[in-house]
């Protein structure tokens, strides 16, 4: 099965038709860039698509992409 997470109006999993997968969550989300240094703490930059580690059910899946 391909997963995505949509970001928008909150992050959550959705499948190849673009439904809402159920028994998942997203448990982090990366975007790939050097780490800058702000007034609270270290972030990343976002200078690419970012990717996505899910759980679904009792799959944990990383590197799942973002629409």
């Amino acid at each position: 099965m391909i997963y995505r997470v949509q970001l928008v109006p909150q992050p959550i999993v959705i499948d190849a038709d673009g439904l809402p997968v159920s028994n998942s969550h997203v448990v982090e989300i990366t975007f790939p860039g050097d780490v800058i240094e702000t007034s609270l703490g270290s972030v990343n930059t976002i200078v690419g698509a970012g990717v996505a580690k899910v759980i679904v059910g009792d799959a944990t899946i990383r590197g799942v992409s973002l629409c």
